[in-house]
């Protein structure tokens, strides 16, 4: 993914998007029983601000160099880094179906229609070519919000009060793009939000608290699903330690108890099983996630959940 993602990242940076076409969508979004749906209306711009959002799109993906790097559920937010992720592997494929009728989807006609957005996407196309921008619309970007920021507009030679304007707030950075079937992610909070990844990693939980009751290792998992509830941290900390799947590795339980008693690390431990209590719970995750890590250098002990493999190099 990587490889194929640097390639096309330089092809966007190399992109003279000028002559694209600009278009902007206002995406709605329901959800039932877990499952979401998306819905988009179109909305006309004048040139213009097609121009600022070319402006946009060249201040945050064509004029810097970043990280790439795969997107994973512990990855943190960082000013040069952008996470990548199969865009089939993400709900965008709705909204990209819906922005596909063209023609057939409706045009806002009234302000009305802008409020209770989930979010806004720009596409900039030409021949064939396609670069989706996403930007999820919160409380603070909300039209109606935009009253209750002191603004004043100068229009006709005179300050106009911001109650007597029909507002639409947009914002010069966006989440994340998709470019032939790649999902650039800019800011991953948002993006996990805005793809209902949540559903996603509460599925993902319970699959690994189903597990952790066959392993017949741990009394009181109950409290484990307690701790983690809807909270998307400790959500993600259960996805991640269902992908890295070392509590399934063949004798990683023995050890992970054995060096915890060795250290005297918090868990309790009787009889060969770890007895789930509310205050050591956190630390249990981390230690299923193997976020605890030892220096070779000082013997220094860090609890670190982003962590990437050492590759020994060959002589």
């Amino acid at each position: 993914m990587t490889k194929k993602a640097k390639q096309q990242l330089k092809t966007i940076k190399a992109e003279d998007f000028s002559s694209w076409a600009a278009s902007f969508w206002i995406v709605k979004k329901k959800v039932s029983a877990g499952d979401a749906a998306y819905t988009v209306l179109r909305v006309s711009m004048d040139v213009k601000l097609q121009r600022r959002f070319k402006r946009y799109l060249k201040q945050q993906l064509q004029s810097r160099e970043f990280h790439l790097t795969e997107y994973d559920y512990n990855n943190a937010d960082g000013d040069d880094a952008l996470f990548t992720i199969d865009a089939d592997a993400t709900e965008f494929g709705k909204v990209e179906n819906a922005i596909g009728a063209g023609f057939k989807v409706p045009h806002v006609t009234r302000y009305e229609e802008l409020l209770q957005s989930w979010a806004y996407v720009i596409l900039f196309e030409k021949d064939g070519q396609k670069l989706y921008a996403w930007r999820k619309i919160n409380t603070e970007t909300q039209p109606k919000k935009a009253a209750s920021k002191d603004v004043a507009f100068f229009l006709n030679r005179k300050l106009v009060d911001v109650d007597d304007k029909e507002v639409f707030m947009i914002h010069p950075r966006f989440d994340f793009f998709v470019y032939e079937g790649t999902a650039f992610i800019a800011n991953k909070r948002n993006f996990e939000t805005s793809m209902n990844f949540r559903e996603g990693m509460k599925a993902n939980g319970e699959e690994v608290l189903a597990a952790f009751e066959k392993l017949n290792i741990f009394d009181g998992v109950g409290l484990i699903r307690d701790f983690v509830g809807t909270n998307l941290h400790h959500l993600r900390k259960l996805s991640s330690i269902r992908k890295a799947g070392y509590f399934n590795q063949h004798d990683y339980m023995e050890k992970l108890i054995s060096v915890s008693k060795k250290e005297r690390w918090e868990l309790r431990i009787e009889n060969g099983k770890i007895i789930v209590e509310a205050e050591t719970v956190e630390l249990l995750l981390k230690l299923l996630n193997n976020d605890r890590l030892r220096s070779p250098i000082n013997n220094e002990l860090f609890d670190s959940a982003a962590k990437a493999p050492v590759k020994n190099r060959t002589s």
